[in-house]
Parts: C-alpha cells; structure tokens; sequence
C-alpha cells in the first residue's frame, strides 16, 4: 500500500515536471546500423539525382539546409519556419536540409519518420515534389487530402521524427486541416513534442500570421531567411525594371445594373497595345473572376481584340489541358490569350520562356499574400525571359520588400493584409494561426510591441489653426495637403464620421476609437464636442502616431 502511494506520488511529481529539450531515442546497436545504412541509400541517391539533373542542389541552398541543421542542433527548437522568396528554390533547400541531416554523424533518424506535407490541395504539388525527393521518402509527400487520415495514421505513434511543411501559410488557421491533423495525431502538444523528439521544419514565402505566432515561441522556435542564388529575379527586380503594373479590372459587371462597366473596354484597349508591341507572337495569360465572370471576361476580350489575330484558350478545372507547360513550352503561332481560373496560385513552376503579359483578377480589396503567390509569384525565379510583364497590385510588392528587409521584425508600419494577419491599434500580428503558441501549450510572455500604441492627439479651438499646425509640422511626415474645411449640419453642429457613422461626437467618444483607422502613414482629423449639446464645446483633433 505505501509502496504504491510513493509511485503515485512520484509519478505526479514527474508530470509536473517540465520538459523544456528534445528527448533523444534510444536505438540498439543494430537498429543504428540498420539507419546509418539506410540513410547513406538516401544520400547516395541525393547525390546522383543532383548529378543527373533531376534535383539540382546549389550553393545557396546548401547554405539554407546547413543553418537548419544547425539550428535543430538546439534541442529547445521544435520549430523552424524558413522564409525564402517565391520560385527561389525551396524544394531544393528541402532536399539539401535532408541531405545535410543525414550526413550528420549525430543525427540518427529512421528514414520512414521523414515527411513532407502541404495544406495545398494541388495534385500537380503532390505529383512535382515526389519526383524530386528520393524513393525512400515519396510515400511520406502528402498534401491536404492525405492529411486527415494517411498523414495521421503514420505519425501518431512515432518518435524522433521531421516533418517537413511547404506553403505554411495555406490552410493555415485553427480548425483547418493541417491544425485538425495535428490535433488527431496529438502534436498540438509541446510535451509531446520535446518528448517525442519532433522537429517541424516549416516553408513559405509568405508567412502572414504564421511567423508572428511562431515568434512567440519563447526558445521553442526559430526563423531563418533563405537568400536566393545568383541569377534569381524577384518580384521586386521586375517592379524595378519596369515589368510590375497596376492591374485593372477586365470583367466590369454590375450585378446591381445588369451592365458592363465600360472603363473596361479602354483598360483592355491598353493591354491590347502593350500584347501588340512584342515582337513576336506570345502567351499572354489572363486569370478571371469564377462563374461567370469568366464568360464576362471572355466576351470583353474577343469584342475588344477581334477574332482574326488572336487565339484564345480557357484553362480551368473543366479544361483538356492537364498540364499548362505542354502548352507553354511551344512557341506560340500568334498571340495568344490563356484565360485562367482558380488555377497558377503558390507552388506551380511555369515555363516562361514564351510568356508575356500576366494579368491578375482585380480586387478592390486585394489579398497580399494571394497577390505576391499568384501570377507575379509564377513570373519569378532563375529563368526569367527579360520581357514579360505582370498586371498586379504593385501595393503588394513594395510592402512585401519591407516586410523581407526587416526580417518579418518589424509589426508596426506595414498593413500586411492576409488571411491570418491582422492590422489592429497600429501593430500587425498573427490571427487564429495553426502557430499560435497557446494551441501547443506554451506560456506567451508578453511581447511590448503588441501593446497598443498611444497615438498623439493635439487639440485646437478652430479648423484654421489645425490646419496651420499641420502644414508647419506634419506636412512633410504624411505628405498631404492637411485637413479640408468642414462644413456645419443644419442645426449647426459639425460632424464626424468613426467606422462608416457620421454622426455629431463628442470628446469622449472620439478618444474612445482614437486607433481606429490609424497607422503610420495617417493622420486623421475630427470635430467633437465636450458636450453634444453645447456648440460652444466644440475642438478640432489631429490623432496620429509620433513619428
């Protein structure tokens, strides 16, 4: 009996106790003969795939996959996220992180417990990536549909695993597929994490929230930018050399009226001319609104272009066409228009040596993730043409070369939006992400720059002197004209208008949302009143953050 109440105390004892390090396995001696000769099957077959072309390593790559390996040499990570620019190699920084942990005498790992998974639903990802990777790993290639039951299945049990995640930021949010598999296979845990010795080695190019979340890992995680190699042109490079323009809307239909928006015809008119100053024929690909938007797009195009020097091609889910490089790798007979749908979003490689115009759906409220992946994301890489040009929100691609020249450090100048970002009192961070720390059991020490910042608010007793303040002091911050004239309501009262309401405010009330609206790069201007029923009461605000 007192036997069996000191085990139960000591088994409580141990868990309270916390584990804060990857456990180690223990392998017999033949076990470990068994993976070093395994893995060396795995290498050996790295370095003839590399030989024969079929999974070219590069320097820059193996410099990415030796600051992975090193970084999991810190037993306290479990998760790494590596950020590398679109079409910038990161199946090769995959393959060459595999290459480099195996060839590390201190990494014993069984073979079957490597994976690669994705919450994209592309078959054609599925079917790219395991024609990359060695044999031995191409069971273990899943993507969204395998998740919930192949993918769960095969890792719930496993000890001293890495699993490997490309495109993080796609199905990412809690409740998704790739949380709800991790919450079936029980590594929604950082217990079981470090006890199992599970290594998560995240991919994107666009982490939005996810790298937010992550960061609040306390020791548990990391981050490592992956410079492309020599020879790479980024979505940047292009808007530099003049191959980034702003996109217009090409569908223009009003469901309100039943019409088409005749701008359209004038914006097509304008591509028309920028198609025809090539000087060959070329593929120029278009990506239409879904339903039928897309016959909308479609009619525009063919009454606009006529039917004589162009062809026109659809290629969407309903189409013959199962692989768009079959097309692209011909050199095109005449211009030719590709009218794409829910197609080329992350992960696709295209053939560009024949391409011209990339055309992205217009949004008025673009998705800046979904922006820099689509269309402009296809156009990046190692081989580009020197000619084509994408039609895009060019917003998207400068904030994106902030975002990657602070390092994704910095959350309070740039309104990144995203499915898990949100822009909220000035700082951007992470929303509802599959990373958020809470989800595996950690403990968020408080981060200073997700405290709301207090904004500045100078009070005058008349529009002129506002206005008078503003251009001597904050003309020059926010590149305006300053605060425009305002005009009395009828009972003779002014008004302000807070979160689409126009209305009288009073003092109160306009401190109250004080943040709304505001970032860096705004200045926002109110009436309000000490008292609502006093016109005498009335002052002028200008609220915006200190630079």
């Amino acid at each position: 009996m007192m036997r069996h109440q000191q085990n139960t105390t000591n088994d409580i004892i141990a868990s309270r106790h916390e584990i804060t390090e990857r456990v180690r396995c223990d392998y017999s001696l033949t076990e470990q003969q068994i993976m070093n000769l395994t893995k060396q099957n795995v290498i050996n077959e790295l370095t003839i795939m590399d030989l024969r072309g079929t999974s070219v390593i590069y320097e820059s790559q193996e410099i990415t996959a030796l600051k992975s390996v090193n970084a999991f040499k810190n037993r306290k990570i479990i998760n790494l996220m590596v950020i590398g620019r679109t079409q910038s190699g990161k199946t090769g920084c995959m393959l060459a992180t595999i290459k480099k942990y195996l060839e590390d005498a201190s990494n014993l790992i069984p073979i079957e417990n490597i994976y690669i998974i994705t919450g994209v639903s592309s078959r054609e990802w599925k079917k790219q990536t395991k024609e990359r990777v060695p044999e031995n790993i191409q069971a273990r290639v899943f993507h969204r549909c395998d998740l919930p039951i192949t993918f769960v299945d095969e890792i719930k049990n496993k000890k001293n695993a890495l699993i490997i995640m490309d495109e993080i930021q796609v199905a990412a949010k809690k409740k998704q597929t790739i949380y709800n598999a991790f919450k079936k296979a029980g590594l929604l845990d950082k217990r079981r994490l470090y006890e199992n010795d599970i290594k998560i080695l995240e991919y994107t190019a666009t982490p939005d929230g996810t790298i937010y979340d992550l960061m609040k890992w306390n020791d548990a995680s990391s981050k490592i930018l992956s410079e492309p190699g020599e020879g790479y042109t980024s979505s940047h490079d292009l808007y530099l050399s003049g191959r980034v323009r702003q996109y217009e809307d090409l569908c223009g239909y009003d469901e309100a009226t039943g019409e088409i928006n005749t701008d359209v015809f004038e914006h097509i008119k304008n591509l028309k001319t920028c198609i025809e100053s090539y000087d060959c024929p070329r593929y120029h690909i278009i990506r239409t609104n879904n339903g039928d938007g897309q016959i909308i797009t479609i009619k525009n195009f063919k009454q606009s272009f006529g039917p004589n020097d162009f062809q026109f091609i659809k290629y969407d889910l309903d189409s013959d066409i199962l692989d768009i490089n079959n097309t692209l790798n011909s050199a095109p007979d005449a211009h030719t228009i590709i009218f794409i749908k829910e197609k080329l979003r992350c992960a696709k490689t295209l053939s560009k040596q024949y391409i011209g115009i990339l055309y992205e759906r217009y949004s008025k409220h673009p998705d800046d993730s979904t922006i820099m992946q689509a269309l402009l994301g296809r156009n990046t890489g190692y081989d580009d043409n020197g000619v084509s040009i994408c039609f895009t929100n060019v917003d998207s691609v400068r904030k994106y070369e902030e975002l990657w020249r602070n390092n994704f450090n910095d959350k309070t100048n740039i309104k990144w939006n995203s499915k898990t970002t949100i822009f909220q009192n000035g700082i951007l961070s992470g929303k509802n992400t599959f990373n958020n720390p809470k989800e595996f059991g950690f403990s968020v020490a408080t981060d200073p720059t997700d405290e709301p910042r207090e904004p500045v608010i100078q009070k005058f007793r008349t529009q002129e002197l506002a206005k008078e303040y503003y251009i001597k002091y904050l003309k020059n911050v926010f590149n305006g004209n300053g605060p425009n004239k305002r005009k009395m309501n009828s009972d003779g009262f002014y008004e302000a208008t807070v979160r689409t309401t126009r209305k009288v405010y009073t003092c109160d009330q306009i401190r109250s949302e004080r943040r709304w609206g505001l970032d860096d790069k705004t200045c926002r201007y109110y009436p309000c009143y000490k008292d609502a029923n006093d016109i005498s009461s009335l002052e002028w605000w200008l609220i915006y953050y200190q630079k």
